[in-house]
Formats: structure tokens, sequence, C-alpha cells
């Protein structure tokens, strides 16, 4: 049985920033153009009647009209969002609120102040339909017009919870290789320190090498700490000084190989000390001997780092936080 796990050796997310929607345009150019227009398409204005002033005075009314039509439907659709929220679940229950509360909120609206500006406008209409033909054009130019709004609203708030999305992930992702950075074993300076101190007292030579290996171990965690990426071949060349450290402690029980089947591939990026956090998994987690040795092999690919180890658990409970794997 062979437990093996793959790097992609690429990393990028993308960032957004929120826009929010305006909708003063609206309120300055299209709702006065729609109370100018509306009373013009139904012919409620009889022009000749009124002096100059007193048709100013009714296109200013009905230019309050659509205001007051525009205004009610945003605080009616502000309401209705908040009560239902944008869900998938609540999505045809939100968008039936808004229209029957649209529909509904400007009939009753534009009709009570129309037949108020009949009442004092020199009109005299021998029927309602000049009132009511207007009121439906209000009733479906407002819908007209929220429909559009709603519909760019909700593509903003679409595109805002995407962006959030992709930032909360790399924020994650920033975290996690801020916790694989860190998460070398402590016990492993305790233990390099004791291998060294025997190393000097038994053979100066060898101490020397071990002690210069753990130098350039060390001196790769600190300079890449705060990087992202490194190149493969960097990481390649720092995971055999560090396995060489181990295989100073478990003398001939573990043994690693790296294949390497592209060395074109030696230039790719790489996560720093991704596969540090392999091979002392595998130490950590697996019962060796000299007699049932522990192999690790890395292979090296056009688009993958292959680390594989035969499963041979410890008998004995291991102290881990579960996240090393997870977060890598």
């Amino acid at each position: 049985m062979n437990a093996a796990s793959t790097i992609p050796p690429t990393l990028t997310a993308p960032k957004n920033e929120r826009k929010f929607f305006d909708d003063r345009p609206v309120k300055l150019i299209a709702v006065p153009i729609l109370g100018i227009i509306i009373p013009n398409i139904t012919g409620i204005i009889t022009h000749s009647k009124y002096r100059f002033h007193e048709i100013a005075l009714c296109y200013l009314f009905f230019i309050l009209i659509a205001y007051v039509v525009w205004e009610g439907n945003v605080m009616l659709r502000k309401m209705i969002k908040k009560k239902f929220r944008w869900d998938h679940r609540n999505y045809y229950k939100t968008i039936i609120a808004l229209f029957f509360s649209n529909v509904i909120y400007s009939g009753i609206s534009s009709a009570l102040m129309l037949s108020l500006w009949t009442f004092f406008s020199k009109e005299k209409f021998t029927s309602l339909n000049p009132v009511i033909n207007t009121t439906v054009i209000i009733i479906f130019s407002a819908s007209f017009i929220t429909n559009l709004y709603e519909n760019f609203f909700l593509n903003r708030e679409q595109a805002y919870a995407l962006s959030r999305v992709e930032q909360l992930s790399l924020a994650k992702a920033q975290a996690e290789l801020h916790a694989l950075r860190n998460q070398i074993d402590p016990h492993f300076i305790f233990n390099s320190l004791n291998t060294l101190s025997y190393l000097i007292a038994s053979s100066q030579k060898n101490a020397k090498l071990y002690n210069d290996t753990l130098a350039r171990v060390y001196h790769y965690i600190l300079r890449n700490k705060d990087r992202d990426l490194v190149l493969l071949r960097e990481e390649l060349e720092f995971i055999s000084n560090y396995f060489y450290l181990l295989k100073i402690r478990f003398d001939n029980s573990i043994n690693m190989e790296i294949e390497i089947n592209n060395l074109d591939a030696e230039e790719h990026l790489i996560l720093p000390i991704s596969l540090q956090g392999l091979v002392e998994n595998a130490i950590k987690h697996n019962e060796f001997t000299e007699n049932k040795k522990l192999n690790i092999h890395v292979s090296v690919s056009s688009n993958y780092v292959l680390v594989r180890n035969a499963v041979n658990p410890k008998t004995y409970p291991v102290p881990t936080s579960g996240t090393g794997l997870q977060n890598l």
C-alpha cells in the first residue's frame, strides 16, 4: 500500500474590488424625463388651456409623481430584500414579492396623485380613462425600470459575492501557507543538536559536514520564509540536505530516491518547504527498522511532483495537529 501526494507547481489567485451601484443618474435624468414624457404620451395635459408657468407647474407635479413612485419602489425593494435575502431558496419568492409590491404601490400612489392633480387642474374629463391610462403607463414604466435596476443590482451583487469568495479563498491559502512554513517539527532542532553533539565526540569530520548541512537547511528556511514560491530545483536541493540530516540520525533504516523525468520542470515554481512536510510526515507516522526500511520516492514530471512511500503505521499514538497535509 502506498501513500502518495501530488503538488501542482503553481499558485495564482485573482483580486477584485467591489463597485457599488449609484442611482443618482436615474434620479437626476431618467425620472424627470419620464415625468415629462408620460403626460405627453397619454395626452392628459391640454397645453392650450394653460399659461407657461402653469404648464411648468403641471410638469413639476408629474416629475414629483415620478420621484414618489421611484423612491417608494426603492424603499420597498430594500425592505423585501432584507426580509427574504438573496439566495436560491427565496429567489422566486423575492421576485414575485417585488413585482406585486411594485405594481400595487405604483398604481395606488400614481392614481391618488393624478386624482389630486385633476382636482386642481383645468382639465374637464368626461371619464376616468385619461387617469387610468396614465396610471397604467406609470406602472409599466416603473416595473420596467425596476426590473432593469434589479438585474443590474443582482449582477453587481453576484460579482461582489464571487470577488469576496476569491478574496477569502486567497486569504485562506495565505494562512495555510503561513502554517505550512511554520510546521517543521520543533523536535527536529532538538534531535539535530543531539546528533551534532554525538558526532563531535565521535567524528569531527562528520560533525563538520553535519553542521554545514544543518546550516544550509536553516538558511533555506530563513531565506524563503516570506516567499510564496521557489524554484523546484531549490526545493529539491533543500529536501536532499534535510534528508541527509535524517539519514545520519536513522542510519540505514530510511532511504530516499529522487527521480527527475523532466529537467525543465526544475525551473517550475513550488511552495517552499512543501516537500519537507511530506517527508517529515512519512517518517513521523511510519514504523521502520534496518530490516524493514522506509523507502521514500520523489519523482518529478512536467506538471507534478510525486512523493510516495509504503504505509506501515506506528503502533503507538503520535502527537499531531492533523493539519499538515490539509494545509499543503
